[in-house]
């Protein structure tokens, strides 16, 4: 079955080679990282011993969730040199800018046999974390074979997941033979790692890695923006944070309906993705809204001011600040969740103990966002028109906007300690010199 899996792998990449090297146009041979994607480190990474831990972050979101993690394990276990791989480029610069100090960060390798063992060779691992659900088949079982330990942290499988999974049960089930450890994010999820066939005895309820993040910070952006938001004078803020495509043409709908109550309110609109700041500074032009860039804000606080006082939206066109932003805002959409590509974090905002909402599909978030919706501490809409009376009422009611924003905090706080029952699960091992398979 795995060279059936393989043969299939490498036609998915043949046939998905030409849109990447679109993508990638103009920077085809520095873009892609590709002597990485085919298993080709750094000499520098080359270990004499075993004992090196592999993470694998696939972008920012699992990234940021294992930061924690990550520098626990440099803390108690200084001696063990810690990689850390990604898949995409956002995810990358995320880890070179919250875990500065690894021995080495590179791109996954693609997941053929002889590149995975290429980079297994080169770092060897004792114990390698997967975040999530990255379940690669070839690394897995190369890994496995390599004797290196293999836990995947913070898992969840979302129903997207799962029901493709569920088609090729037997061979997941083989797949999952190569895992010695599943920390689930919930009672839930480990029950769906147990129905594709993984052990009852390697599954445990561990958290969420995400409740443990390290508190955002506020930045310099945000405090430049609470000075010109009062020389504007522009209120309420709303941010529309991690939106997804085909979302924003929604959320302007929604926002029209606000400015008509809230002349001066001020809009701060976050796309998810770098590569679709563009198309959606394009579609501000053809909707003919006045917005700003925030690579276009002036230094200058008279300035800032002047063009916050006259933009109605402010396009976030940045990565790294939308965390420090929540602080500003009166109310926060979490976005992805208006459009059915599954939702986003909500804890983020939770910090900030501001008012959420999001919309109906939050597939890929399902436990938190019951728990936030259960506890008070957010609001989940069905519809575009559902959001705007939302936002509209919770702008009118002062106290609604504080009770929701302090359950989410006290939410926020309930849900930590993930980090140290992962490490409880992972201490035999890691204290035992070399955590590798007999």
């Amino acid at each position: 079955m795995y060279l059936i899996y393989s043969l299939l792998f490498t036609l998915g990449v043949v046939l998905t080679a030409p849109y990447y090297l679109w993508r990638l146009r103009g920077k085809v041979t520095s873009g892609a990282a590709w002597r990485e994607r085919f298993g080709f480190l750094p000499v520098s990474f080359q270990q004499a011993e075993g004992g090196a831990i592999w993470i694998h972050a696939v972008s920012v979101g699992e990234t940021l969730a294992v930061a924690g993690l990550v520098k626990e394990l440099q803390r108690r276990y200084p001696k063990r040199k810690i990689f850390l791989s990604h898949v995409t480029p956002a995810g990358r610069a995320a880890g070179e800018t919250r875990l500065p100090s690894l021995a080495g960060r590179f791109y996954l390798p693609l997941d053929w046999s002889w590149s995975v063992r290429r980079t297994l060779s080169r770092i060897r691992p004792a114990l390698l974390l997967i975040v999530e659900t990255e379940l690669w088949p070839n690394l897995l079982q190369a890994a496995h074979e390599c004797g290196a330990r293999v836990v995947v942290v913070n898992a969840r499988l979302s129903d997207r997941s799962l029901s493709r999974y569920r088609l090729v049960r037997p061979f997941m089930r083989r797949v999952l033979e190569n895992v010695d450890l599943i920390c689930a994010q919930s009672a839930r999820e480990a029950e769906r790692f147990r129905s594709l066939g993984a052990e009852t005895e390697r599954v445990a309820v561990t958290g969420n890695l995400k409740f443990d993040a390290t508190p955002p910070e506020a930045g310099e952006l945000a405090a430049r923006l609470e000075k010109a938001l009062q020389l504007a004078p522009r209120s309420p803020v709303i941010v529309a944070a991690s939106t997804m495509p085909g979302e924003e043409t929604l959320l302007l709908s929604a926002w029209a309906e606000i400015r008509r109550v809230h002349p001066q309110a001020l809009l701060i609109l976050a796309p998810r993705h770098p590569a679709r700041f563009e198309a959606v500074a394009q579609l501000l032009a053809r909707e003919r809204l006045s917005f700003v860039r925030r690579t276009a804000l002036e230094e200058n606080e008279q300035k800032l001011a002047s063009q916050i006082s006259s933009a109605a939206i402010l396009l976030l066109d940045t990565i790294g600040e939308l965390a420090g932003i929540f602080k500003v805002g009166d109310a926060i959409f979490v976005g992805g969740s208006l459009v059915p590509t599954g939702g986003h974090n909500l804890l983020e905002p939770a910090f900030w103990a501001k008012p959420i909402v999001f919309g109906p599909h939050m597939e890929n978030f399902q436990h938190i966002a019951q728990l936030f919706v259960q506890a008070g501490a957010a609001l989940q809409v069905p519809d575009l028109q559902s959001l705007s009376r939302a936002i509209l009422t919770l702008l009118a009611d002062a106290a609604r906007r504080q009770q929701l924003g302090l359950a989410a905090k006290q939410l926020l706080e309930q849900g930590s300690g993930a980090t140290e029952r992962v490490l409880g699960q992972l201490k035999e091992w890691l204290d035992e010199g070399t955590p590798t398979r007999a």
